[in-house]
């Protein structure tokens, strides 16, 4: 039986019935709402952005109207399914919702800047990838630290802008959208669906075929030149011996850090698996294989995906569905028993000489075990094409 699938609310298709933990283990990983309706056979995805209020205040001079500046900002951030209103209209907020101000002031020489202040709810986020898009514009003062009774976020952007800095003005409401954004997702890693990108980015022109048209060649007959098949033959030979030995080489190693979590007794690992081909042949379809022990006690997240569900939940680049899944409809099943996550891309990969490829924001969470025991993640690539297997120059451990 196949269950009708909704994303963000748009029909997305259909899904089989077995794929229902998938779809629940992927959502649980990644904050997202899931909502099983069993009785018209539908399965309901959300945004983890998806209900979140914003209210805003904003003060201007006349070079700016507020009211303009909120319609733009409305605009933006409805795709999301982020709500957004003046907070004049309300005179307590909700926990989860962001207060947010913006004060503006003209001045008449030197470049713009920007201050951001936080309360306690937003202080441990870092606005800085963000303001760095922003640097030929604006300058970055710094921090102020917001002290006040809000229990919901609060955020603050004090900009000082020269007059008829039109520029700014539109590079501001792009800024001040990617804030919202950042407060609400904070430390988490925003995904795809997060983003809202298959709504955000229109594939119309990827639907249309391209026409290729031959190059019109300059040249004449007279600058042809015919040779015979003994010198073509020849020639081949003379450039096959021009050519060096091919090497298939790789480097391979975990980039990662180590959260202990004292309230679940429980230890957080964010990773980065890289992989760099250090040979001079061309990789194909690397497999990667992460080998757990204990197996029972080590879980992995991020944005892997279940092979059922590649296909709907992949970025689409301009060659088609990118990322990663696990190998195998049974694959939970088969890392259960025998600790191995097998992985691979979601559509074929070459890597050449000298790039860099691998699999970003894994999440490997680790149970405390008992004194004297160890918790491995160990990391292999697998290019079965060249025959070639390499295991990670490193590897993840923990003694407790």
């Amino acid at each position: 039986m196949n269950l009708k699938l909704i994303l963000n609310g748009e029909e997305w298709g259909e899904v089989p019935h077995e794929s229902i933990p998938s779809l629940q283990l992927l959502c649980a990983e990644n904050d997202l709402q899931f909502n099983l309706y069993e009785n018209n056979q539908s399965i309901e995805i959300w945004s983890y952005l998806k209900g979140k209020k914003v209210w805003l205040s904003v003060k201007s001079d006349k070079q700016v109207k507020a009211s303009e500046l909120e319609e733009k900002l409305k605009s933006f951030l409805a795709p999301y399914g982020i709500q957004l209103a003046a907070a004049e209209q309300v005179t307590e907020f909700n926990d989860d919702d962001l207060y947010m101000e913006v004060s503006l002031a003209s001045k008449e020489t030197g470049k713009s800047s920007l201050y951001i202040g936080l309360n306690s709810r937003l202080n441990s986020i870092d606005f800085s990838k963000i303001l760095h898009l922003y640097r030929k514009s604006i300058d970055f003062r710094g921090y102020k630290l917001i002290s006040n009774n809000y229990r919901c976020p609060h955020l603050k952007c004090i900009v000082e802008y020269k007059k008829h800095s039109d520029e700014l003005m539109t590079q501001l409401e792009y800024l001040l959208t990617n804030c919202v954004l950042k407060s609400f997702i904070q430390s988490r890693k925003a995904n795809i669906f997060d983003l809202n990108l298959h709504k955000l980015v229109s594939l119309k022109n990827s639907l249309i075929p391209l026409t290729i048209q031959e190059p019109k060649s300059k040249k004449t007959d007279k600058d042809v030149k015919i040779i015979s098949q003994d010198e073509y033959e020849q020639a081949k030979l003379r450039k096959r011996n021009k050519i060096t030995s091919r090497e298939s080489k790789a480097e391979v190693f975990f980039d990662y850090n180590l959260i202990p979590n004292r309230k679940t007794e429980k230890y957080t690992i964010k990773a980065d698996f890289i992989i760099k081909n250090t040979g001079n042949a061309v990789l194909n379809n690397p497999k990667i294989c992460f080998r757990v022990d204990p197996p029972e006690k080590i879980e992995i997240g991020g944005q892997i995906l279940p092979p059922e569900m590649s296909e709907i939940f992949s970025v689409q680049g301009e060659m088609g569905a990118e990322g990663w899944k696990y190998s195998g409809k049974d694959w939970l099943e088969k890392a259960y028993s025998t600790g191995e996550y097998w992985i691979e891309p979601i559509q074929g990969m070459e890597l050449h000489p000298g790039e860099t490829t691998g699999i970003e924001g894994i999440q490997f969470t680790v149970d405390n075990l008992g004194e004297q025991e160890t918790s491995i993640i160990l990391g292999f690539v697998y290019f079965e094409e060249e025959n070639l297997q390499i295991s990670s120059n490193n590897k993840i451990m923990i003694t407790f």
